[in-house]
């Protein structure tokens, strides 16, 4: 059988457990995590031992924008090299040093980037810096696969060494709650940073308390720096909110997600959404600025509802409508979701598309050696 070695950031590591398990039944997979996360850690080995992976923890140092992390890198690499796989993979941000360590020591053609950007956006650290590293990747003779066609329109390399798979559906695991009946429950779900926007939901939820007498509640989830100062000040009616403004462990998101009936994106910019691929895991309807990032991943009243962008009055309409027409229009909403999901991004037809890709890729250098 032949040989995939797999490596994924522990920040990765949601993205890459719905694949694994599907595609060790046509590779041997060798699969490298890195990180010092303690529960992710703990998470992965689970994972391996119960789907029986070979599964190598190695830890990076020192921190990855450090020189002295190349230290680490070479010492990683050096390692996988020996393996000699038919396919090195990686979901990591090799950015800014470790893509030149790839690159000295395993063989290009058999190399494939999980590319989850391809566009810079506001929320980006060093994005003047990132631009001019993206722009010198998508030079390299690796293969490529990006999540969504926006982001693969930004590609500059060889097309033919470019691949398109969406990401799978995440999962957290299950519980038995459900929404509770008489209230309708918007969420929004994960860090809070200004690209997010959640100050047009808080306004959105405010307006809405004055001119509809339908019960519905936001549920905020997430960590904020400056949640005191920003956004804080802008809840006018507190007992509308239920608010965690923290990080929470992936333990408490089936319960979060499995007792919504909708989440809520307002962001103003987005490439791929994390929460999004959540929600579609609980057949939650997604409620989204229409941003090509979200319009790729949704089917306006399909899988969710799409409002203009930073358009506040939009977003309040749309609210209300799903509140108005509540419960059967978040019944017939649910329905819609599952059946599309089930024929478009079900892991088994996201897994194929992963085998299609490396097939390929062996198959390509093979013929020309």
């Amino acid at each position: 059988m032949r040989n995939i070695t797999w490596v994924t950031s522990s920040y990765m590591l949601q993205v890459d457990l719905p694949i694994l398990k599907k595609i060790k039944n046509s590779f041997n997979v060798i699969w490298f995590l890195l990180g010092s996360d303690k529960d992710k850690i703990q998470t992965a080995r689970t994972y391996a031992e119960k789907n029986n992976i070979n599964l190598c923890i190695r830890y990076i140092h020192h921190h990855h924008y450090s020189p002295l992390s190349c230290l680490d890198y070479i010492k990683l690499i050096k390692e996988m090299a020996l393996l000699k796989s038919n396919i090195y993979y990686f979901d990591v941000i090799a950015f800014p040093y470790l893509i030149f360590v790839i690159k000295k020591y395993l063989p290009s053609n058999k190399v494939v980037m999980a590319m989850h950007h391809g566009n810079i956006h506001d929320g980006m650290k060093l994005k003047y810096v990132y631009k001019y590293y993206l722009a010198y990747l998508c030079k390299q003779p690796f293969n490529f696969q990006y999540y969504s066609n926006t982001q693969a329109s930004y590609f500059t390399g060889n097309i033919n060494d470019r691949y398109i798979i969406p990401l799978a559906l995440n999962d957290y695991g299950k519980v038995d709650e459900k929404p509770q009946e008489g209230c309708v429950i918007f969420l929004f779900f994960g860090h809070i940073i200004s690209t997010k926007n959640i100050g047009l939901l808080i306004e959105a939820a405010c307006r809405l308390k004055e001119m509809s007498n339908k019960p519905f509640k936001v549920r905020i989830v997430g960590h904020c720096r400056i949640w005191g100062n920003k956004y804080q000040p802008l809840i006018k009616y507190p007992e509308l909110f239920e608010l965690t403004i923290k990080s929470v462990p992936d333990s408490d998101i089936p319960y979060l997600f499995s007792t919504s009936h909708y989440l809520v994106l307002p962001y103003k910019s987005v490439t791929q959404s994390g929460p999004l691929r959540i929600a579609y895991g609980y057949n939650l309807p997604v409620i989204a600025t229409d941003l090509d990032g979200f319009k790729e991943s949704m089917v306006d009243g399909v899988t969710g509802i799409l409002f203009k962008n930073k358009n506040v009055e939009d977003l309040v309409e749309k609210m209300k409508n799903v509140l108005d027409q509540h419960p059967t229009f978040y019944i017939s909403l649910k329905n819609a979701q599952k059946k599309y999901l089930e024929s478009n991004l079900c892991t088994e037809v996201v897994a194929e598309k992963y085998k299609l890709m490396f097939d390929n890729i062996i198959k390509g250098y093979e013929h020309e050696s």
